[in-house]
């Protein structure tokens, strides 16, 4: 496809797999929810409210396309360089990160000096065997870090491998899926992942949406990562209680882009998961809060229609612009985001 671009006619864009381009479907949900936005967990309005729960849709619409575990955080940051130096920084003291050379920067910069850095593996079998001397040597549990697609050669590492080699020497293992997640199904479950990366710009949304998913315990025990106007929950004199904000509306650009590869995947081939891993809540994977969950779940699309009130599940608006007063909220749909904001995010 050619175009022109500041003024040079017919330029053919070579750089897909650095950026993906936007969209239609992102565009719009972004454009979509814009007049309705308020802050995110942090109001007691209909705008506020409404915000929060496209919010935590899109949070759930993420997980699902990531196959996250029913107790597992899915954290938006900006990029998947983000993302991993939110891990390095919930790292527990002491603990050492194996890594290999052929990674790109972002997961190379971010980890502590002294991170063990194999040699690039010329075959699969290769680089399991490295990492299986590595952690030989190791004398305390490691995190490996490793790629899922190589942004350079395109190659796909052997991740599920890798994670089994990891597990055995009582290792994790953090896969950044950037350039892997636009082209090939991911799902922590079933691979056995402990964390992965991804960013919203590689997976056809706008820049500044990324995601880390994966086990909460070192992201809870961690100090927060930023702190600052709404990062705190109380503060007169120290000790501070922290919260966040997480307040704008490029979360809700991956919704529809990761629910629609989620749902033709899904439809493309049964699920393997047994019932104990699937998610558990209020929340359907391809509808709405307050939606009773298809008999068929995962399925390609709700059981029941959507509540009174309501355009459809993939629709915040019945119309095209905000109305003067705040909308009527189902009670189902209240019920639901209270249930759902005390339980464990996925």
């Amino acid at each position: 496809m050619t175009t022109t671009v500041l003024g040079v006619p017919d330029q053919i864009n070579l750089d897909y797999a650095a950026t993906a381009p936007c969209a239609r479907a992102a565009a719009d949900a972004v454009a979509e929810l814009l007049p309705w936005y308020g802050s995110v967990h942090r109001g007691a309005g209909a705008l506020s409210q409404r915000s929060t729960l496209a919010y935590e849709v899109a949070r759930q619409a993420v997980g699902d396309f990531l196959g996250a575990r029913a107790g597992d955080h899915v954290i938006f940051t900006r990029n998947t360089t983000d993302a991993l130096n939110l891990l390095a920084r919930a790292l527990p003291a002491g603990t050492p990160v194996v890594t290999y050379g052929a990674e790109h920067h972002a997961n190379l910069l971010p980890w502590p000096v002294g991170a063990v850095r194999l040699p690039v593996p010329d075959s699969p079998g290769a680089a399991i065997r490295a990492l299986d001397a590595a952690l030989r040597q190791l004398d305390a549990p490691a995190l490996v870090a490793v790629t899922g697609a190589s942004n350079v050669t395109g190659e796909r590492w052997p991740v599920a491998e890798l994670a089994a080699v990891a597990h055995r020497h009582g290792a994790r293992i953090a896969v950044d899926a950037a350039q892997l997640a636009p082209h090939a199904p991911i799902d922590i479950a079933d691979l056995d992942l402990d964390y992965v990366a991804v960013s919203g710009h590689k997976l056809y949304a706008p820049f500044g949406a990324g995601v880390l998913a994966g086990r909460g315990d070192w992201l809870d025990a961690a100090p927060p990562y930023l702190t600052g106007a709404g990062r705190r929950g109380t503060w007169a004199r120290p000790p501070t209680t922290y919260g966040g904000r997480p307040g704008r509306p490029g979360t809700r650009r991956a919704r529809p882009t990761c629910s629609a590869r989620w749902r033709s995947r899904r439809c493309a081939r049964p699920s393997t998961r047994p019932p104990s891993r699937r998610p558990s809540g209020p929340w359907s994977p391809a509808c709405g809060p307050g939606w009773p969950r298809s008999p068929a779940w995962p399925s390609c699309a709700c059981s029941t229609p959507a509540p009174s009130g309501w355009a459809s599940s993939r629709s915040w608006s019945p119309g095209g612009t905000p109305p003067k007063s705040p909308p009527n909220w189902p009670a189902t749909t209240a019920s639901a985001y209270a249930t759902a904001s005390s339980a464990p995010i996925r």
